[in-house]
């Protein structure tokens, strides 16, 4: 076995079903889907439940505790020699597998991640969501010193010898930074990764006002557990993003947008970032007790 695909689904019925639709039609055919779901309430269960009866998918159901953790089981459940990433929330085009083997041929390297474009463009929340993601990619990967690629788990691979390596993921991560805590332990064990621009999901984030500020506030408590680790389990510090690069993002709409549009864009930037800073000092404030490390093998 090639790819062992693997998606954590929680509550996304319908999204999920286009996301599992999308993998089906995969021009590329030595690969298996491992979906995960999350303790979902939606019918979710059932839908596959059915699709595992008729060989489609394997599938295995937890708990509500986290995409770190149904990760981990998916991997834990593959056999393939790569593993690749994605969410229920995203469209992967036929010829996604296919161009990820072929740069695992042409480079040198452990895993790769790509960019995603927003599929719903009337959201724009879920357009923030993807400017501010897709702008700290471009910015973090295309710096000379940069030493952990920008990764995001709905459109990345691995190899499953290096997930293995380091244990996989954290599962301490709730929701927020479990990958980039991933990258970076990776990048310790000397593992490779790379960021291709060219490798492109879309994205069709369903996130309104409230549920995109407890995305970003999570993303904050996640960004201080990430910080941490690094400095106890390695003793030094993951590089810090640089405030102009903040101040760039803030304006970044301006430059592709109109105006209206680009002020409400910019406003949900500064909210998202608001956000993110309540996040991470409400959890360090806390003390987070859970201090030792909650990586174990996942093969």
């Amino acid at each position: 076995m090639t790819f062992s695909v693997i998606i954590p689904t929680y509550n996304r019925l319908s999204l999920l079903r286009r996301t599992l639709e999308s993998l089906f039609q995969q021009e590329f055919s030595d690969y298996e889907i491992i979906v995960v779901d999350d303790g979902s309430t939606d019918g979710t269960h059932e839908y596959l439940q059915s699709l595992s009866n008729e060989k489609k998918i394997q599938y295995v159901r937890q708990k509500n505790s986290g995409p770190a953790i149904a990760r981990n089981k998916g991997i834990a459940l593959s056999s393939g020699s790569l593993v690749a990433f994605t969410d229920d929330d995203c469209i992967v085009p036929t010829d996604w597998l296919r161009r990820y083997l072929i740069k695992f041929q042409q480079e040198d390297v452990d895993a790769i991640g790509g960019s995603s474009r927003t599929g719903n463009v009337s959201n724009p929340f879920a357009e923030v969501n993807d400017i501010i993601v897709n702008f700290l990619k471009a910015e973090i990967n295309e710096r000379p010193d940069n030493e952990v690629p920008f990764l995001t788990t709905n459109n990345t691979a691995y190899r499953k010898k290096s997930l293995e390596k380091v244990g996989g993921f954290d599962n301490r991560f709730r929701i927020g930074a479990e990958e980039r805590d991933l990258n970076f332990r990776l990048r310790q064990a000397g593992e490779k990764l790379m960021f291709d621009p060219s490798v492109i999901v879309d994205h069709y984030n369903d996130a309104g006002f409230s549920k995109f500020l407890r995305h970003q506030f999570n993303q904050g408590k996640g960004s201080f557990l990430f910080y941490r680790n690094a400095r106890q389990m390695f003793g030094k510090k993951s590089q810090m993003i640089p405030i102009r690069v903040y101040l760039c993002l803030l304006l970044y709409p301006f430059s592709v947008k109109i105006t209206s549009r680009a002020f409400l864009l910019s406003v949900l930037i500064v909210l998202a970032q608001a956000a993110v800073t309540i996040g991470y000092f409400i959890a360090a404030l806390s003390g987070r007790k859970d201090t030792t490390s909650s990586i174990s093998p996942v093969s």
